[in-house]
C-alpha cells in the first residue's frame, strides 16, 4: 500500500510543491535566524562592554581602597601615636576621635564605601566610622578578628571576604598594619550593582552579583525565578552570552556574566529576548507566519488539484477497480473538464463492450466444461472393461463355469450401470450397487481372500454424486491392497450424513499393506497427474478432476493411512439433493 502511494500522481504533486517551497521556506527562515542572531551578538558585545566598564571601575576603588588601607600604618601620625599612648589616656581618646574624623572625611573620596575601621587587637577595641549599621558592623568586626589576627603584617593580599549581616551582603578587608592594629574597609555589595543596575535593561530584565555557586548577593528588581533561572546557569559567566529560558510561555533571556575580584563575585545581566527584538518585529513575525503561509498555499494547492485532478481521477479508479471485480454495469458520470468527461465516456462504452463480450464467453464456456465432463466420464471405462475381461479369462481358464454365470450375472449389472454412466449425476445407492458388483466379481476371481462390507445412511441414498466416483478407489484397493501372505483382504465402504453442517462423508479402506511412502506425501500433496508411461492415478486424477469441474461441490480429497495397516480414502463434498443444487462437502481418499 504504501508503495502504491509512493507511486501515485498526489504524491508525486505533494512532493515537487514541498521540493520547491521547503528550501524557500527553509532560506527565509535561516535567514531571519542568522539576522537575529547578529542583532544578539552586536546586542550582547555593546552590553557586555559597558557591564565590563563598569566593573572595571568598581575594581579600580577596591584597589585604591586596598593601598589606602596599607597605606595607614605608614603615613598616619595618629594611628601611629597610638601604638606608644597608654590605652585609656586623654592622649588616646583624642588621637582616637581624630581617627574616627578622618575616617569620615576619606569616606566622601570613595563612594562604594560604606564604613573604615581600626581595630585594636590587645584590647579589643574597634574605631569605626560609618553611614549606617553602626552595631551590626561592630558585631561582625568581632567575629572577623581572630582570623585576621593570624595574618601576618608583612604579607599584602587583595583578596575581599563576603560577609553576611542579617539579609545583606558586605565586601570586607582587612590589613594587619603593626603587631596591636587592624585597620579594615567595608563594601555593601549594593553599592557594587548600583552603577551598572540604573542602566535601563528592559522590563522583567536588570543586573545581580551571584557568588560562584550562584548564590545572590546583592538586591535586585529582576523577578525571583530570573535571578533563580540565572544560578541554574553558571556556565554563562565564562561566554559571551547565553540565551536561557524559563516558564510555560518560554520567556528568553541573553544572560551576560562578567567575573571579578578572582571570580569570587559574578556581575550577571538578564536582558529579556523582547526587548532586544524590539526593533525587529518584521522578522520575529516573518519567522511565526513562515510554517502556517506555507502550510496555507499548500493546502489551497492541493484543494485545487483534488478538484480538477484527483477527484475525477479517484472517480475513474473506482469504477475501474468495480471492473476488475466483475461489476460490469458501472457507469461513470460526467466530469468538469473535457478532457475527463472524454475518457469517462470512452470507459462506460469499454465495459458495456466487455459485458457483452463477457455473456458471450460465459455462454461458451459452459458448453465446453459440459463436454469436457462428459468426456471425463467415458474415460475410465475402458480401463475397467480391461480389467473385467481380464478376470473372465482367468476363471475361463481355470473351467469354472459356475463362477463364470455368476460373474457374468455381475458384469451385467455392472455393464448395465455402464450405459447410464453419461449422465452429469447417479444416486450413491446406483454407485454402491456397482461397486458391490464389482466386488462381486473381484471374490469370484480371490475365492476366500476377498472380502467387504459397505454401509449407507438411509438419509443418503437419493444424494447425487458423479458416477464411477467410488469405483476406481476400490479397484485401487483391490490392486495394490493383497499381501504376499495368505491374508484376507477386507475393504470397508461407509458412507455418512452430517445434517447440520450438510455435508456428506464417503471412506473407503482396507487392511493392506496401505500407500507407499512416496505415494503418499505425492497425495496429500495434490498431486494427483497420473503418470505418463504406466498410467498409474489415471483413476484418482479423473475423479478429482471430475469434482474439480462442479464448483458448487467443494469437494476435498483426503489420503492416509492406518495405524495398524491399510490405506484410508475419505470424499469430503456438499450434499447435493437434485441436478444443480449444492454438493456438500465429501472427502475422498486414494492410492496411487
Amino acid at each position: 500500500m504504501k508503495n502504491r502511494f509512493r507511486f501515485s500522481l498526489r504524491f508525486k504533486f505533494i512532493t515537487g510543491f514541498s521540493l520547491i517551497m521547503v528550501p524557500l521556506v527553509l532560506f527565509l527562515y535561516f535567514n531571519n535566524v542568522y539576522a537575529m542572531g547578529v542583532v544578539r551578538d552586536q546586542v550582547s558585545l555593546t552590553n557586555r562592554n559597558y557591564v565590563v566598564k563598569n566593573v572595571e571601575e568598581n575594581e579600580r576603588i577596591l584597589k585604591e581602597t586596598n593601598r589606602y588601607l596599607y597605606s595607614l600604618g605608614e603615613q598616619d601620625p595618629d594611628i601611629i601615636s597610638l601604638f606608644f599612648l597608654s590605652y585609656g589616656s586623654g592622649d588616646y581618646t583624642i588621637a582616637k576621635q581624630r581617627i574616627v574624623n578622618k575616617f569620615r572625611t576619606d569616606l566622601g573620596f570613595y563612594d562604594l564605601l560604606d564604613g573604615l575601621f581600626l581595630y585594636d587587637i590587645v584590647h579589643q577595641d574597634t574605631v569605626l566610622a560609618t553611614q549606617n549599621g553602626y552595631d551590626e558592623k561592630i558585631t561582625a568586626i568581632k567575629e572577623l578578628m581572630p582570623e585576621a589576627s593570624r595574618k601576618r603584617a608583612d604579607v599584602p593580599t587583595y583578596k575581599w571576604e563576603i560577609v553576611q549581616i542579617k539579609d545583606r551582603y558586605h565586601l570586607v578587608k582587612t590589613v594587619r598594619i603593626n603587631e596591636q592594629f587592624i585597620a579594615g574597609a567595608w563594601v555593601p555589595i549594593d553599592s557594587l550593582n548600583q552603577r551598572i543596575h540604573s542602566t535601563e535593561w528592559g522590563e522583567g530584565g536588570g543586573s545581580v552579583i551571584l557568588s560562584n555557586r550562584g548564590t545572590p548577593l546583592s538586591s535586585t528588581e529582576i523577578p525571583g525565578e530570573t535571578v533563580q533561572l540565572a544560578s541554574q546557569n553558571r556556565s554563562a559567566f565564562t561566554s559571551l552570552y547565553q540565551v536561557v529560558e524559563q516558564g510555560e510561555e518560554h520567556d528568553r533571556y541573553l544572560m551576560i556574566g562578567v567575573p571579578a575580584h578572582e571570580a569570587v563575585i559574578n556581575y550577571v545581566v538578564m536582558l529579556p529576548e523582547s526587548s532586544i527584538m524590539r526593533n525587529l518585529p518584521v522578522f520575529q513575525q516573518i519567522i511565526r507566519l513562515l510554517p502556517f503561509a506555507a502550510s496555507i498555499v499548500l493546502l489551497l494547492t492541493l484543494f485545487f488539484l483534488r478538484q480538477v485532478l484527483f477527484k475525477p481521477m479517484n472517480t475513474l479508479i473506482r469504477g475501474m477497480k468495480k471492473v476488475s471485480r466483475g461489476e460490469l454495469n458501472v457507469k461513470l458520470g460526467p466530469s468538469s473538464s473535457p478532457e475527463f468527461t472524454f475518457v469517462t465516456e470512452t470507459f462506460n462504452q469499454m465495459t458495456a463492450e466487455v459485458q457483452d463480450l463477457k455473456i458471450g464467453m460465459y455462454e461458451e464456456q459452459l458448453r465446453v466444461q459440459e463436454a469436457e465432463l462428459k468426456q471425463l466420464q467415458m474415460q475410465i471405462n475402458p480401463h475397467f472393461y480391461l480389467n473385467s475381461l481380464h478376470i473372465i479369462h482367468s476363471l475361463a481358464a481355470l473351467h469354472k463355469n459356475d463362477l463364470v454365470q455368476k460373474m457374468a450375472e455381475h458384469l451385467a449389472g455392472y455393464f448395465r450401470f455402464s450405459m447410464q454412466a453419461d449422465r452429469s449425476f447417479i444416486p450413491i445407492k446406483d454407485e454402491l450397487k456397482h461397486v458391490e458388483n464389482y466386488l462381486e466379481i473381484q471374490k469370484l476371481r480371490f475365492p476366500n481372500r476377498l472380502q467387504y462390507e459397505w454401509e449407507l445412511d438411509p438419509r443418503c441414498e437419493e444424494i447425487l454424486l458423479p458416477p464411477l466416483t467410488l469405483q476406481p478407489f476400490v479397484e485401487n484397493s483391490v490392486l495394490y491392497g493383497f499381501k504376499k501372505g495368505r491374508d484376507i483382504l477386507c475393504i470397508t465402504i461407509r458412507v455418512i450424513y452430517l445434517p447440520e453442517e450438510k455435508q456428506l462423508w464417503i471412506r473407503i479402506q482396507d487392511n493392506g499393506p496401505g500407500f507407499p511412502e512416496d505415494v503418499l506425501a505425492r497425495l496429500q500433496e495434490g498431486e494427483y497427474t497420473p503418470e505418463e508411461k504406466t498410467g498409474k492415478s489415471i483413476g484418482i486424477w479423473n475423479v478429482q478432476h471430475r469434482l474439480r469441474k462442479m464448483k458448487e461441490a467443494n469437494a476435498e480429497l483426503y489420503f492416509d493411512n492406518e495405524i495398524g495397516g491399510g490405506a484410508k480414502v475419505q470424499i469430503k463434498m456438499n450434499c447435493l439433493s437434485q441436478l444443480g443444487e449444492e454438493i456438500t462437502n465429501v472427502q475422498l481418499a486414494h492410492r496411487g
